[in-house]
């Protein structure tokens, strides 16, 4: 039984990873002004993200089976940068956590359908599609996704449910504020387990901010200079 609920929790941990596909193209949707440049921060979560630690927040859920997450840190990068990784989706399979590969199958300006690919521990395969939008402000953007049907993917090699989203915006200290907000519902699990299950998974949110300042931070560092002898 522990195998199995471990077995979901991994399935749980999964919905964490974001999907993807290329940069959008083109203008994108005005945002909403914001919600994204402040997170509504507590004193000790600021003080928090000003060292540059990720803080992790559950989120009240009544009347859903699954359960919501935020991580909240700070990103020391520009907007435009932080906005190209987050919307990179079909570089995901790089450095977002279970993400194997991503297959783009529609995508505007504004809104990209992928399907996503997970690898997960002891051998387990995982699969769903997910829609994505973009809206982007002066001072921040957001990204939003859910999961949509695919009909050829029975639930035993999927998950229940997932949605959520990324609100990025201006820091007064420095840097942006990144939010990610993520619901995650990994269907059953053995009798009395579930909430294990969720616990479990939950680890694996702040790892998904750390991963997206990893990979800025990765493409922002200076490339080596390789001498080479003058010729002759």
């Amino acid at each position: 039984m522990f195998r199995a609920a471990l077995l979901l929790a991994f399935l749980a941990c999964a919905a964490v990873a974001v999907a993807v596909t290329a940069e959008p193209q083109g203008a994108l949707p005005q945002a909403a002004p914001p919600e994204a440049a402040d997170q509504a921060l507590s004193p000790l979560e600021r003080a928090e993200v000003l060292k540059g630690r990720i803080v992790l927040r559950e989120i009240p859920n009544p009347g859903r089976n699954g359960r919501t997450y935020e991580a909240v840190g700070v990103l020391p990068v520009s907007l435009d940068d932080a906005l190209s990784v987050i919307t990179d989706y079909r570089s995901y399979g790089d450095f977002m956590p279970r993400v194997e590969r991503t297959v783009v199958t529609d995508e505007s300006a504004s809104v990209s359908v992928v399907e996503q690919y997970l690898k997960l521990p002891l051998g387990i395969h995982r699969r769903y599609r997910l829609r994505y939008s973009v809206r982007r402000g002066d001072d921040s953007f957001r990204v939003d996704w859910e999961k949509i049907p695919w009909p050829e993917v029975p639930l035993s090699r999927s998950i229940v449910d997932t949605s959520g989203h990324w609100r990025v915006g201006r820091f007064p200290e420095g840097g942006l504020l990144a939010c990610y907000h993520v619901y995650t519902d990994p269907g059953r699990v053995p009798l009395g387990m579930k909430g294990l299950a969720l616990s479990l998974s939950k680890h694996e949110i702040p790892k998904v901010v750390e991963r997206v300042r990893q990979r800025l931070r990765s493409l922002s560092a200076p490339r080596p200079v390789i001498d080479r002898p003058a010729p002759g």
